[in-house]
């Protein structure tokens, strides 16, 4: 059977994004607890180039699993970027380097009302990570 893209071309840019793995979470720097989360969502489908499907790429985020809210190791409450980014209170989009064909960068957007990916896209407040 051939290997079809079922990813809706709003993601595509987004597969040309690094994964990136730190020792601390990449938006908030917090140190614990981290996971990699992928930023297109495994339930998106899947690209595939010249008969190969890519690989989404992750980012070291905070927080446990899903979980939106959780205790910091000095015991206060806080939100953690993983839970944001799964429920769609925080978005990353790949700007593509204007000279260079394989470069660019990750921005991220945080979001007061979970937000769908094509409208976060259109808002302002991007920050480079």
């Amino acid at each position: 059977m051939a290997k079809v893209t079922t990813l809706d071309e709003i993601y595509h840019p987004l597969m040309n994004a690094p994964s990136i793995r730190m020792d601390r979470c990449a938006v908030c720097g917090r140190t614990w607890p981290l996971n990699q989360h992928h930023i297109v969502f495994r339930s998106q489908g899947q690209l595939v180039r010249d008969g190969k499907v890519i690989e989404k790429p992750t980012i070291t985020l905070c927080g446990m699993g899903n979980d939106l809210w959780g205790i910091a190791p000095d015991g206060t409450r806080v939100m953690w970027c993983h839970g944001k980014a799964h429920h769609r209170l925080m978005h990353f989009r790949w700007v593509p380097h204007p000279e260079h064909a394989n470069a660019g960068h990750l921005e991220w957007l945080e979001t007061e009302q979970p937000t769908k990916y094509q409208e976060a896209l259109q808002m302002e407040g991007w920050r480079p990570l």
